[in-house]
């Protein structure tokens, strides 16, 4: 007795799609269920802006701290504080015309050198602190803030995937019904994340830089535009993309291995 022959119009194995169909179809994803994404999408950038604007203003304030203190201690600032003291001593013995020269230079270098005090006291009524201990526990209070918000973006991200998830159970039975792997599923939920993600953070970004330098533009004036800190404006810039970006797709990681793993009764069911 032979056994029958195996028909050859079977298929030998499953066809694997590429990886730009998998982000073609998660840009349509995103565009179909738009109102879903920007709900998630409001969340990172509500997340980032809040980091960002810590960062900022962080930023801000250290670089006025070491604006006023290299002042000080530069040879400009102590050039102006002997030619001061030299003014000082001159004026009464001069009269007339030069006598109101002097003390009008006399009265620009005692402005010129009040900027550092001046700016001190800015801070202090704005409730900044000033004395080394203060500045430590200041700096312990923003990475706990830092922390906080990195927890809230989490967790709001995370809810926001596993309610897509939830909303998707007829649409992942089907895709699984008509051969859709595991590791394509998974693809599809972590790059609808990362678009989302991308998109979130450069919003949360502009957003939350652009709060933190008006508000330091408003509380300190010129003082905030002294001493710019251009390289930590723009390494915070990429910290918040990159925390962005990450905790988008952390958060996605296990709401895309729970549709992975369903069962296409399963879904088809629960959806029903």
């Amino acid at each position: 007795m032979t056994s029958a022959a195996i028909p050859s119009s079977l298929p030998r194995k499953q066809i694997v799609l590429p990886l730009s169909k998998a982000a073609e179809i998660a840009y349509k994803n995103i565009r179909l269920r738009l109102s879903r994404s920007l709900i998630v999408t409001s969340g990172i950038v509500l997340a980032i802006a809040f980091l960002n604007s810590i960062l900022v203003n962080d930023a801000m304030v250290s670089a006025m701290r070491k604006w006023a203190q290299q002042t000080q201690e530069s040879p400009e600032y102590l050039a102006l504080q002997a030619e001061r003291k030299s003014l000082a001593d001159q004026l009464p013995a001069l009269a007339g015309k030069t006598r109101q020269e002097a003390a009008n230079r006399l009265a620009q270098i005692r402005e010129q050198l009040n900027l550092p005090q001046q700016l001190e006291s800015m801070m202090k009524k704005s409730g900044i602190p000033t004395t080394p201990e203060d500045i430590r526990n200041d700096r312990i209070q923003t990475r706990w803030q830092l922390g906080l918000a990195l927890l809230i973006a989490f967790v709001g991200i995370l809810n926001a995937m596993l309610m897509s998830v939830t909303e998707r159970f007829r649409e992942i039975g089907t895709m699984k019904c008509l051969g859709a792997l595991d590791g394509f599923i998974v693809r599809l939920f972590l790059l609808e994340s990362l678009y989302q993600g991308v998109v979130g953070a450069v919003i949360g970004i502009i957003v939350g830089g652009g709060l933190g330098l008006v508000i330091q533009s408003i509380s300190f004036g010129k003082f905030a535009w002294e001493n710019p800190p251009v390289r930590d404006l723009l390494m915070s810039s990429i910290f918040c993309l990159l925390a962005g970006i990450g905790l988008t797709v952390a958060g996605a990681v296990y709401p895309a291995w729970r549709a992975a793993r369903m069962q296409p009764i399963e879904a088809m069911r629960v959806e029903a």
